[in-house]
């Protein structure tokens, strides 16, 4: 927590004191249990990504191109960050330079003295953040806390909503339907809570469809929270909602219902009732400086609304730029960014169990973007 509230510090004076203010911080941070060989010489702990936003995409700025960041929440934009940094190391692992990746029966994965840690300033938004502190006081932090385990709403899929702060929940199938002309038209976009997210990439990995076609899953060993800690809370929305027998065995090869450690910070943030900035930002090891993004539309703050490097589009470029060089071929050039995802498959078999797990639990359905989303092109 004090590494990321440092990196935090030192990035902030490279963006315009309107785009500091924050209210959710991320930070993603490797520890190297061996301190041998790793991508950097000095310590063994670094801060490889950081990102702050509690915001989503204004409805009327949907992408066709996936040019636009839908979701600006901190910790879901740090696991995009990831990815960008995750993509660095193939191409050093390539250039035979110095790297957190290994290959081994034929895909990457992280070497074994590497695991990767989340931490955010503030409880997940969804199911992680729905229960009362002040009541629930001091049992929070135990696994067995939770006051009123059987009420309905625990464990229940959410949503955030546009133009809004927190989530609601899912009440009927009908509302996880979203289509493009419909937004269009005035129907409110909704994005799945932090909360949701986390817990999916818990099983698929935080290195998402994409780079899944050359490397293994990869895990958050820990998850760090400072303020609404709550283990029973957070435990429940990260992992124990899927863990009922029988889900783990029907995933693909190396893949799992992950079970990272849970800490709470020694000392939290105080609750900020300020309103949530217009503006996040977002860094990765290597960049010279911090993106800053507008959250209303999902693109970089300056005169020509510009793609961040983070959004759909930036990211696939970065694959077909890397599986050329991997595999060798070019069978993705010119095809859709939804087709390339859907070639990728044990994770898409992983990702429809789980969606699938969560329907047969009665936590609701999965809220899906306009396919529209995801049918685009891009060239090098």
């Amino acid at each position: 927590a004090s590494q990321a509230q440092a990196k935090f510090t030192e990035l902030s004076e490279h963006v315009e004191e309107h785009q500091k203010k924050k209210k959710v911080l991320a930070a993603a941070i490797l520890y190297n249990n061996v301190n041998e060989n790793s991508f950097r010489a000095d310590g063994d702990m670094e801060v490889i990504a950081l990102t702050t936003g509690t915001k989503v995409l204004g409805g009327e700025y949907l992408s066709a191109d996936g040019k636009a960041v839908n979701d600006s929440h901190a910790e879901i934009q740090i696991r995009r960050c990831v990815i960008r940094f995750l993509y660095g190391q193939l191409k050093a692992f390539r250039d035979k330079r110095c790297s957190v990746l290994e290959l081994k029966d034929g895909k990457y994965k992280l070497k074994n003295e590497f695991t990767l840690h989340l931490y955010i300033n503030t409880a997940p938004c969804g199911d992680a953040r729905i229960f009362s502190p002040k009541q629930e006081g001091d049992q929070a932090q135990v696994i067995d806390g939770d006051n009123h385990p059987n009420r309905i709403n625990r464990g229940q899929l959410r949503t955030k909503i546009e133009s809004g702060e927190g989530t609601i929940p899912i009440l009927s199938p009908n509302e996880a339907l979203l289509t493009w002309d419909g937004i269009l038209a005035g129907q409110r976009l909704r994005t799945m809570s932090c909360s949701d997210k986390l817990c999916r990439s818990n099983v698929l990995g935080v290195q998402g469809t994409l780079l899944s076609h050359f490397m293994t899953p990869v895990y958050y060993s820990s998850i760090i929270v400072g303020r609404l800690f709550s283990h029973s809370h957070l435990s429940r929305a990260i992992y124990r909602r899927l863990q009922v027998e029988g889900v783990e065995s029907q995933l693909p090869h190396g893949y799992k219902v992950n079970v990272p450690l849970l800490l709470p910070v020694s000392v939290a943030e105080p609750r900020s009732v300020s309103k949530a900035s217009g503006f996040c930002f977002n860094w990765t090891y290597g960049d010279t400086a911090p993106e800053a993004t507008r959250t209303v539309d999902g693109k970089i703050n300056d005169n020509h609304a510009t793609q961040s490097r983070i959004c759909k589009n930036s990211l696939y470029k970065l694959f077909l730029a890397e599986y050329k060089k991997v595999k060798g071929s070019d069978e993705f050039d010119g095809k859709l960014y939804s087709e390339a995802k859907n070639a990728a498959k044990e994770y898409t078999a992983a990702k429809m169990l789980v969606m699938d797990q969560f329907k047969k639990l009665g936590y609701g359905c999965w809220v899906k973007k306009p396919i529209e989303q995801n049918m685009f092109t891009v060239k090098l």
